[in-house]
């Protein structure tokens, strides 16, 4: 049995009109904040990532509630002025629900997207709803071309070229 059953993706950008200094004195501010805030509401193994121009924050909760998460953006949105806006992702680990928040401006807003199973979501929903739509990254390759690739022992350009 799982310990932990939902995970926090957060993403906080700064504003331009930040000084070097003035920036880290905010992130100093948020980090601080935003650590007390998912600490006080449960969060657990909570990791801060800068990134030069936005802060990343992880964490891990034992349950996936909604009541958690609103009383979390209730306690960081207020240090979300104009200079800072962020956006915070639960999901729950068996991919049934994800809870998006948006804050700025001493605000916050609430989306929710209930995944469908992977079949059903294939067969039903793909095609009317965009937000599901599987987009490839890559063109997927015939079962017989990633064969032909591992036997042929040769790579690059001239396989690629062979396979087209």
């Amino acid at each position: 049995m799982a310990k932990f059953d939902c995970e926090l993706f957060g993403h906080f950008v700064y504003g331009p009109e930040l000084s070097y200094n003035d920036l880290l004195a905010r992130e100093a501010e948020l980090v601080d904040a935003i650590h007390g805030a998912l600490d006080a509401t449960g969060g657990e193994h909570i990791d801060f990532t800068p990134t030069g121009d936005a802060l990343r924050v992880q964490c891990v909760f034992a349950h996936h509630e909604e009541t958690i998460f609103h009383a979390a953006c209730a306690a960081v949105a207020p240090l979300l002025r104009h200079d800072v806006e962020g956006r915070m992702l639960f999901v729950d680990k068996g991919l049934d629900l994800l809870h998006l928040y948006l804050l700025a401006d001493e605000a916050w807003q609430e989306a929710a997207l209930r995944l469908p199973d992977a079949r059903a979501g294939m067969a039903a929903h793909a095609h009317k709803d965009p937000a599901l739509t599987v987009v490839p990254t890559v063109k997927p390759k015939p079962g017989s071309a990633r064969a032909k690739r591992g036997k042929g022992g040769g790579g690059g350009k001239a396989a690629a070229k062979a396979e087209e």
